[in-house]
């Protein structure tokens, strides 16, 4: 397993603006557990690892519990410092490659990670992230030489809770890629991320609940688009 591409999903219980949100169901599933089936559909375990990175505190107990009981690994921090976390996952998985998937993003598409990671080695970068798609279906994609070299600068409090801060703001530093995906998924006017219990609603409503034993993870991106056009008529 080694150098496989290492998938880090960051998510804890405590979330400022709505807590517990990785509990929320989609289609009658934790919305974690969602996220966690979703990667895992396509992501072969063969070709990458997946990893929670959560906190060390009891309340994110449920969080490792989910992923163990979905056969994914989990990595304990800092509450309060991704960057850290992301860098302890590096010191028990190495790998060439970092993505960064987030917990409060259920839909995010396996494939648009295959994309951006092809990308990545062949461009040679150190750090690639999709743009002009639906908000909260994308990823990012870090060399494992730039999470170390974060987790050894003086961040603020800012750029240790958001792993891609302290390199937006300085890309004279960093050099970041932005890349197009296709032109049939360029709707950046698509919201799908899950900050609010209105956010949770408007992707909730996307599925039945008798779609629970339907696999509703592994619903394509296309199709999702389609059901939130439908539902906005």
């Amino acid at each position: 397993m080694k150098n496989v591409p290492l998938i880090v999903i960051q998510c804890r219980i405590n979330s400022k603006r709505l807590p517990f949100k990785a509990l929320y169901p989609i289609a009658g599933i934790p919305l974690i557990v969602f996220l966690f089936k979703r990667l895992k559909n396509t992501l072969d375990s063969r070709d990458y690892r997946l990893v929670l990175a959560t906190t060390k505190k009891q309340e994110d107990d449920i969080l490792a519990y989910w992923a163990q009981e979905e056969k994914i690994d989990v990595i304990r921090g800092q509450e309060d410092n991704v960057v850290s976390r992301y860098n302890d996952c590096l010191d028990i998985f190495d790998s060439d490659i970092v993505v960064r998937v987030t917990g409060d993003n259920p839909l995010t598409c396996p494939n648009i990670i295959k994309f951006i990671i092809d990308e990545m080695i062949r461009l040679s970068v150190d750090y690639i992230q999709p743009i002009d798609i639906p908000y909260g279906v994308g990823a990012e994609v870090y060399s494992s030489q730039l999470i170390r070299s974060l987790n050894t600068k003086k961040l603020n409090k800012e750029e240790k809770e958001h792993l891609n801060l302290n390199i937006i703001n300085n890309p004279d530093i960093y050099l970041p890629v932005f890349c197009k995906i296709n032109e049939n998924i360029s709707r950046p006017d698509i919201r799908l991320t899950v900050d609010t219990k209105e956010d949770w609603e408007c992707i909730n409503a996307l599925f039945t609940e008798k779609e629970k034993e339907q696999s509703p993870w592994k619903l394509s991106l296309l199709e999702i688009i389609k059901r939130v056009d439908k539902n906005a008529i």
